[in-house]
């Protein structure tokens, strides 16, 4: 079928040739160079043309099919030297699991030799590594892979995070930007980028940086990172140059307020503000404002050294009475307060209310420790010391502080936990000690109208 098919074409083309033959009997020339030249008719010129087209583009196709072969069998060969590769991968897995670590190393060292290009091998061995806490040569098994197949996004993402895993940051900012001139929204690298700027304390970096991530995660958690980078950048202010810059420090701290009523660290900071340009009067509204917003007892504890240190302690006791008239059964505000009279020489009310916390089944350190030095007051040294063998080991502090976050332990109340990079997450460690606050304390500090004449 297919040669009558080719006949009738053909047998189409020649009358076609003469057809036009016979329509163009004039010759015309063809000039080759030096002069020479070829006569023909118009028809047959036409036809030859034609047919030297149609035997170029058949030349031009055999090679590029010839080309195409030579392709498909090298990736063919490719495809089945990886899936070689691939197996001893999953021998080498095999190998990891059942805790022959020796021989998967092994088995991936030789796979990188004959197929560097396979990602796969070198993400799988540095992972080896990092498992026996190998940081240096999982980086170099990394970087070994960078030499051999290019810096790939992946790659160099896995190198920083081990970097991290090693606390080995020197080059971590130079790493972290080479992903993200590879990608540009990479947010585990934007966000590996704004934490190391908070931990070397870059606030303006890490402020540039966190407007980027918040363009990518719009959540609360990313607000408040904002807002501790702002407070960081007053911090450093405060801290470096105070003078000349108090009016702004407390405009920005306002305004932070203003953004977030609950975010503690600005009151205590303004409070300090005011308090080293002798505003005594103001920081303590800031404080009470403070704990009318949060119910957080380091508000509490500020306003004891405060008015103790202005001579008027009646005022914070004042306070704290009011507080357990409210709510009697919560435990902390009590033990606060048996503490205050213990600074203050209030010996007997001090025992009196520790009395009442061991009689309501309370029992950590501080409480012993309290309890003892109350009676080394009274010169009772027997009491005293069962007390400390009760408190011991000692703890350097009464009450246990924790960051409700990452769970690190604080000796004392601190604005930002350097374990886990968050802002205002230390509060008292509650198991055990700290009963649910009650909704008649909570409305006694929220409406009682502590700062009224406001921030």
């Amino acid at each position: 079928m297919k040669f009558k098919i080719f006949f009738f074409l053909f047998l189409l083309f020649l009358i076609f040739y003469i057809y036009i033959d016979q329509l163009n009997p004039e010759s015309v020339k063809l000039y080759v160079g030096y002069g020479k030249h070829y006569e023909t008719s118009v028809a047959t010129y036409v036809v030859v043309s034609f047919v030297l087209g149609v035997i170029f583009s058949i030349i031009i196709s055999f090679f590029y099919d010839i080309k195409r072969l030579v392709t498909d069998w090298r990736e063919d060969r490719k495809e089945k030297r990886k899936d070689e590769f691939r197996d001893l991968l999953e021998r080498a897995k095999s190998y990891e699991m059942r805790g022959d670590r020796e021989k998967a190393i092994e088995t991936l060292n030789k796979v990188t030799r004959k197929a560097p290009d396979i990602e796969e091998t070198y993400m799988r061995l540095s992972d080896l590594y990092v498992s026996t806490k190998e940081y240096d040569k999982a980086i170099e098994t990394l970087e070994f892979a960078e030499t051999n197949i290019g810096k790939r996004e992946s790659i160099i993402l896995k190198k920083v995070r081990i970097r991290l895993l090693a606390k080995k940051t020197e080059k971590l900012e130079e790493e972290t930007k080479e992903i993200l001139e590879i990608n540009e929204s990479n947010i585990d690298a934007l966000i590996m980028l704004r934490d190391y700027y908070i931990s070397s304390r870059n606030w303006e970096e890490a402020y540039n940086v966190e407007g980027k991530i918040r363009k990518f995660i719009k959540t609360k958690d990313e607000d408040l990172r904002a807002l501790g980078i702002r407070y960081g950048k007053v911090e450093e202010l405060f801290e470096k140059n105070f003078e000349g810059h108090s009016d702004a420090i407390i405009k920005e701290l306002k305004e932070i307020i203003s953004e977030d009523k609950r975010f503690i660290p600005s009151y205590i900071l303004l409070a300090e503000v005011y308090k080293m340009t002798d505003k005594l009067n103001e920081a303590g509204r800031v404080y009470g404002r403070g704990y009318s917003k949060t119910g957080h007892i380091i508000f509490l504890l500020k306003m004891e050294d405060l008015f103790i240190d202005r001579g008027d302690p009646e005022v914070i006791l004042k306070i704290y009475r009011r507080i357990i008239d409210i709510s009697p059964d919560n435990y902390l505000i009590l033990f606060l307060y048996a503490r205050l009279c213990l600074r203050l020489g209030m010996i007997d009310e001090s025992i009196d209310t520790l009395t009442v916390l061991f009689s309501e089944g309370l029992e950590f350190k501080g409480l012993h420790k309290a309890m003892a030095e109350a009676y080394i007051h009274k010169g009772e040294m027997g009491k005293a010391v069962s007390e400390f063998r009760k408190a011991f080991p000692a703890e350097h502090v009464y009450i246990p502080f924790v960051c409700t976050n990452c769970g690190a332990k604080k000796v004392e109340w601190v604005n930002f936990c350097d374990n886990c990079n968050y802002w205002d997450t230390v509060n008292v460690k509650k198991e055990g000690f700290l009963p649910i606050e009650s909704s008649e304390l909570k409305m006694y500090y929220e409406g009682e109208g502590w700062g009224r004449e406001g921030v």
